[in-house]
């Protein structure tokens, strides 16, 4: 029987939810204090979206959609850390994220980026350039808490290499992702009141965190596997040879 060249995705689904799970209950506290940090930076202009939103002020929602997206997504940088040393099984320092805001401002630029792109794409153009914005930058908060590369734009750059050749694979596991995520949306799609609202936050809390883990674990798997096979050196042009000069008389007669 021939062998088949289709290679299985280096980490099961199975496997990335049990490492996820285990992740966050192991480090239940400062997960969710992460978790519900990011959530409440990001409400201080999300609110005001939804406000905008629904007087149909187009404009006004995607400013404060936009910014509060990025905003949200730079403080979420100490939740990126957790969630690595909750799968690498590490002891989190709650005040290591803090020790070098450089790093902010690496997940800044990245976060404006990709959440610019995001919500634009999802705005116009049916969406499609949402989905390679997810696919190519999946990973770039992790590179940023891992410090594996210096600078916003090589953290973009890494994140890509790391699909590599996996590109629908990833994209299945975000759209799995993204579906497990909703179950935490589930108390305030009965009703809309300060307890479904209480609810909401704390289930999305779980399930977010079990997600952050579980890719965790992927990016390591991913980032190994991206360290032994590195992308070959970039291929120099060789300069073009210079043709020999003739050598030029003057004609006979002619000073």
């Amino acid at each position: 029987m021939p062998e088949s060249n289709i290679k299985p995705f280096p980490l099961p689904i199975g496997t990335m939810f049990l490492r996820g799970l285990r992740g966050y209950t192991a480090n239940f506290f400062p997960l969710t204090l992460a978790a519900l940090a990011t959530f409440a930076v990001y409400s201080v202009l999300g609110i005001p979206s939804v406000l905008a939103r629904q007087s149909d002020n187009t404009i006004r929602y995607l400013t404060f959609n936009i910014a509060g997206s990025i905003l949200g997504g730079t403080a979420a940088y100490p939740w990126f850390c957790y969630a690595l040393n909750a799968s690498r099984s590490e002891p989190i320092d709650l005040a290591a994220p803090f020790r070098d805001w450089s790093r902010f401002i690496d997940q800044l630029v990245c976060s404006l980026w990709f959440w610019a792109a995001l919500i634009l794409g999802l705005q116009y153009l049916w969406g499609l350039p949402s989905l390679l914005v997810v696919v190519f930058y999946a990973f770039f908060g992790f590179v940023v808490a891992d410090k594996a590369t210096e600078g916003p734009l090589r953290a973009l750059g890494t994140s890509v290499r790391l699909g590599d050749k996996r590109r629908i694979g990833i994209l299945a596991l975000v759209g799995m992702f993204l579906l497990f995520n909703l179950i935490g949306l589930l108390p305030v799609g009965f009703a809309v009141n300060p307890l479904t609202i209480a609810i909401t936050v704390l289930t999305l809390s779980m399930t977010t965190n079990v997600t952050m883990v579980a890719w965790a674990a992927l990016y390591d798997v991913l980032n190994d596997l991206l360290q032994a096979n590195p992308p070959p050196p970039p291929r120099r042009r060789r300069p073009p040879k210079r043709q020999p000069r003739k050598n030029w008389r003057k004609p006979p007669g002619k000073q």
